[in-house]
């Protein structure tokens, strides 16, 4: 060991050797010097001004009480100086002995002339001697002033300077042993509440620093000191807990790179693997990561080309993401890998490695199966939309549907499906109900295309995933013909083909729904039977052909005069009926008069000339046990009642 290292040592020794109790560096010692002689000069400075006024003070009363005294002792003189009593003079100026402060009196005369002296008198060359005169005089009856001579009192103040004096000392010393007494139990004081937990605080801090290990300073107060140390007690306390959560951090981060399922690695400016976790070893086929240090990466790509793009990409950006390329195994086979890393200070790489061979292998096989599915939707011949089912924007549209809906592919994708759906919201919702209710897989629309025409289409529509967005497909069938021909055919089944009214199947089954809904309700309901008068003669006479328009125009009336809801048909020949709902027997045989006399005036062009034709009626109103054939046969019964009284009547039964 050097000299200098032995005399540093000792320095750093005695700076961790614990001051004395009052030794030059306690704060007791330090508190002494610095407050004790302040606190000794201002003392000393208010004594001594309380000095200087009680002086002032003390002169002034002395000036007063010996002026006091002379002129008392003058209204004694007057009349002894008169008399010339002389003896008795000199007992009245011993009275001057009484006062500490003066020393002697002279009595002159009326010329001038000393008469008598008592005491100390200036021919004694007494220092600081001070003389106070007064008039001796004697006052007449008349009342006029007699001079008879002056008296001269002399006094010092240095006796009472003196004892003045002596008390300031006294007052000093005894102020200076309360300021000694009152600092000592300061210090004392201080000792007992600040020094001692200070001691104590420093000794468990030498204690840690030393050691390292926590240690708490042993005291308890409820002062200010105490919550100092308690202070730092607490924040060792939280040291302590953090030193744990550090080592606990440190130990989780140590399994986090061990454990990792990437591999984790640190190499030189010259690609020398410094250190790498388990897993690298793995992906490069190593047995043991004993086997990594000093192993140079680029040995394992297999295009040198990667090392000198990723090591220009670190040159100019100082990190690296998914640096993509193909390494070569120790084993000797290849490797899809994605790199990623930041450059440090030093020039070292701290790096991440991920063997993605069979992402990209997936990512290759997403791609032909996207390419296939490309081609299914761009190629497929029907119309196909995707589109948001959030606010119905369209997606993508394919070239059938940019076909079928005349717009192209730019238009198609900033329209929604409403723009091109002419149904209303209650329309759409209508038809989403009876396919719930019939168990459909397709939706039944009407679309407009661009240029107006209105197209009946059948829609498959499902979700579908795509990315992170929940998206619709929907595949448009046209089916405007099939609707056609479905109308036909449903016009067909329920229409009189002659009259265009309901025929008989149509007539009873909507009969017996308007039946059961006016038993349920409690609502009236009425039949008419209707047959043409004498219609047999018009076939004999002008043939089937003039009674068939005979027959269209009688029906077109009719179906005029009904209401919408009201139900007329054809039952068979001239035969009709009409099913009037919400009616009652009086209001049906009104509507039946009024379709008599406008069959009665109408007239009817044919081909044979203008014909005219009458009517019988016969009416029925709902009972409570009536079936649809039940109010049929009474309405029946009625029609045979009109017919027998002559024709071109109503009658109601």
């Amino acid at each position: 060991m050097t000299a200098e290292n032995k005399k540093t040592e000792r320095a750093q020794a005695h700076e961790r050797r614990p001051p004395t109790r009052f030794g030059a560096k306690s704060l007791i010692f330090k508190a002494l010097v610095r407050f004790l002689p302040l606190a000794l000069a201002a003392a000393l400075l208010l004594m001594l001004l309380t000095w200087h006024f009680t002086r002032r003070d003390l002169l002034a009363d002395i000036d007063t009480e010996v002026g006091i005294f002379a002129t008392a002792t003058c209204r004694v003189l007057d009349g002894l100086l008169w008399n010339f009593h002389t003896e008795e003079m000199v007992s009245a100026l011993g009275a001057i002995s009484s006062h500490t402060a003066i020393l002697g009196a002279e009595v002159y005369d009326e010329n001038g002339k000393l008469f008598l002296a008592y005491g100390i008198t200036p021919e004694d060359r007494v220092g600081g001697l001070l003389t106070v005169w007064r008039d001796i005089y004697r006052r007449q009856p008349d009342g006029s002033r007699t001079d008879m001579g002056k008296l001269a009192i002399h006094y010092t103040y240095t006796f009472a300077e003196e004892r003045l004096k002596l008390a300031l000392l006294r007052d000093m010393a005894l102020v200076t042993l309360i300021i000694v007494l009152t600092f000592s139990g300061a210090a004392y004081a201080f000792n007992r509440a600040v020094n001692r937990p200070l001691k104590a605080l420093r000794k468990a801090i030498r204690t840690t620093t030393e050691t390292g290990r926590r240690t708490e300073a042993e005291w308890r107060s409820d002062d200010e000191i105490g919550e100092v140390v308690q202070a730092h007690n607490d924040m060792l306390e939280r040291l302590a807990d953090r030193n744990a959560a550090v080592i606990k951090s440190e130990k989780v981060y140590r399994q986090l790179f061990e454990n990792a399922q990437v591999g984790i690695y640190v190499t030189n400016s010259n690609g020398v693997i410094l250190g790498a976790n388990k897993t690298l070893a793995a992906i490069l086929g190593y047995e043991s990561i004993d086997e990594l240090p000093e192993i140079d990466v680029s040995s394992h790509y297999v295009d040198p080309d990667d090392r000198v793009r990723l090591w220009t990409r670190l040159g100019e950006t100082g990190e690296i993401s998914r640096f993509r390329l193909r390494l070569r195994r120790v084993d000797g086979g290849l490797i899809w890998a994605e790199m990623s890393g930041r450059m440090n200070p030093d020039g070292t790489f701290n790096g991440i490695l991920q063997d993605i061979t069979d992402r990209v292998e997936a990512e290759r096989a997403m791609e032909e199966r996207d390419e296939l599915y490309r081609a299914f939707f761009e190629e497929n011949k029907a119309a196909m939309i995707l589109h948001d089912p959030l606010n119905l924007s369209i997606q993508f549209a394919n070239p059938a549907a940019c076909r079928f809906y005349g717009y192209s592919n730019a238009e198609m994708t900033s329209m929604t499906m409403r723009e091109v759906d002419c149904m209303t919201d209650a329309q759409v919702y209508q038809e989403l109900k009876e396919a719930t209710e019939e168990r459909r897989n397709y939706f039944k629309h009407v679309h407009t295309l661009k240029d107006g025409t209105r197209r009946h289409v059948e829609v498959f529509t499902g979700p579908v995933s795509l990315g992170r967005r929940q998206l619709h497909y929907s595949i448009v069938h046209d089916v405007t013909d099939k609707r056609r021909l479905e109308a036909r055919l449903q016009r067909m089944a329920t229409r009189d083909q002659l009259t265009g009214s309901y025929n008989r199947h149509a007539f009873f089954q909507r009969a017996k729904n308007e039946l059961a809904r006016a038993r349920r309700f409690s609502h009236p309901l009425s039949v008419l039977m209707c047959d043409l008068d004498f219609f047999k003669e018009i076939n004999d006479t002008y043939g089937h052909a003039v009674g068939d328009e005979v027959l269209r125009a009688f029906a077109l009336r009719c179906r005029a005069d009904f209401r919408q809801n009201d139900i007329f048909a054809r039952l068979g020949g001239e035969e009709f009926a009409a099913l009037l709902v919400e009616t009652d027997a009086g209001q049906a045989m009104t509507v039946a008069e009024r379709i008599r006399a406008t069959a009665e005036a109408m007239v009817i062009p044919t081909d044979a000339g203008d014909l005219t034709v009458t009517v019988s009626i016969g009416v029925a109103a709902l009972r409570a046990s009536d079936s649809v054939n039940d109010l049929l046969k009474r309405a029946d019964d009625a029609l045979y009642e009109a017919k027998k009284s002559g024709r071109n009547a109503v009658a109601g039964r």
